[in-house]
């Protein structure tokens, strides 16, 4: 948690805006904002939203459309997609929901689901959700799935698989 504060803090800086505020006490309103958690001055992954709303009490920042790039040696691995989120900053957990889309950037691999789960601590993603799996041909349905972020080491349960027309 350490290591993100200082990048979010300078996001906060970055967003912050003058005029009328609309958010209550220990609230904050973020504007295109940003936010990363990095490991030994390497990017483990970035965020970046449109808008988000910080509640310091509760440690959440709730934001919209956010899109989150992680990383390996320096280059984006992976980029999930979604209308809206919710991060636990104490927990370094996140919740993405409404079209989440997962772009495997190696393989060509995607991923989409309603709902999906990401645990900082586990370096996982994971939904109990139906789960659809594109890559080429070949598409992959099933109902809860846990991966890794860049979808390499994927378990599926309740799998479905069938090859689709050119």
């Amino acid at each position: 948690m350490k290591k993100l504060l200082p990048l979010f803090l300078l996001s906060l800086a970055a967003c912050s805006e003058a005029g009328p505020r609309e958010a209550e006490p220990g609230v904050s309103l973020l504007r295109n904002f940003s936010m990363a958690e990095a490991s030994a001055g390497a990017f483990a992954w970035r965020l970046d939203a449109d808008t988000g709303r910080l509640d310091e009490k509760r440690g959440v920042i709730i934001f919209s459309a956010p899109r989150v790039k992680f990383f390996e040696k320096d280059a984006v691995s992976s980029e999930i997609t979604s209308r809206s989120g919710l991060l636990r900053m104490r927990e370094k957990s996140a919740e993405l929901a409404e079209e989440v889309e997962v772009d495997a950037k190696k393989d060509g691999m995607r991923l989409r689901t309603a709902k999906l789960y990401y645990s900082s601590a586990r370096a996982k993603i994971w939904t109990e959700e139906p789960v659809t799996i594109y890559k080429g041909r070949t598409v992959i349905k099933g109902r809860g799935f846990t991966a890794n972020p860049d979808l390499s080491e994927i378990e599926i349960q309740h799998q479905e698989t069938r090859l689709s027309g050119k």
